[in-house]
C-alpha cells in the first residue's frame, strides 16, 4: 500500500494518537516531533528513525537509543513464517556518544527528507541537554550526601 493511502486510513484512528485540550499529538516512537502529520508520522514511512531516552547511570555517555526501521526482506521473512507478532524495527544503542548517534541518522537519512533528519538531530540534542543536567545534579546530591 501507498503511504498516502495507509495515512488516510489512520489518520484519525490509530494507536499512537493523543487528543488532549484541542491538540491532537502522537506517542509514535518514529515520530521525533511528536505532532500527528502525515510527513512526521514514522510507522507508515519506509525509511524512519526515532530516537528514544535510555535510563542511563551517572557518568554514563550514552542516553539515547535509535529505533530504526528493518527492511523489507525482514517484513517478506517473517511473512513467510507467518510471525504476525513482530515489530519491524530495531534499536540501536549508542555506545559512543552524541557524535556517533548524530552520524547515524545522516546516513540513514542521507538527502533525502532533511526536514526530519533537522527533527532528529533537534531531539537528539534536546535530549543530551536534559541528560547534562540530570548528570550534573546527581552528581551534586551525592556530593552533598557525602558531606
Amino acid at each position: 500500500m501507498s503511504q498516502s493511502v495507509l495515512w488516510e486510513v489512520v489518520k484519525g484512528n490509530n494507536a499512537f494518537l493523543v487528543k488532549r485540550n484541542g491538540l491532537t499529538l502522537s506517542t509514535d516512537p518514529f515520530n521525533n516531533t511528536g505532532v500527528q502529520t502525515y510527513s512526521s508520522t514514522g510507522f507508515i514511512t519506509k525509511n524512519a528513525i526515532g530516537v528514544v531516552p535510555t535510563q542511563a547511570k551517572v557518568n554514563q555517555i550514552n542516553n539515547v537509543n535509535l529505533v530504526a526501521r528493518k527492511s523489507t526482506k525482514f517484513q517478506q521473512a517473517d511473512r513467510k513464517t507467518k510471525n504476525t507478532q513482530s515489530v519491524y524495527a530495531s534499536t540501536l544503542s549508542v555506545k559512543h556518544g552524541i557524535h556517533t548517534a548524530s552520524r547515524v541518522i545522516r546516513k540513514r537519512f542521507g538527502t533525502r527528507r532533511l526536514g526530519l533528519q533537522k527533527a532528529a538531530l533537534r531531539k537528539l540534542v534536546k535530549l543530551n541537554r536534559a541528560n547534562a543536567v540530570r548528570r550534573r545534579n546527581e552528581i551534586a546530591a551525592t556530593k552533598a550526601q557525602k558531606k
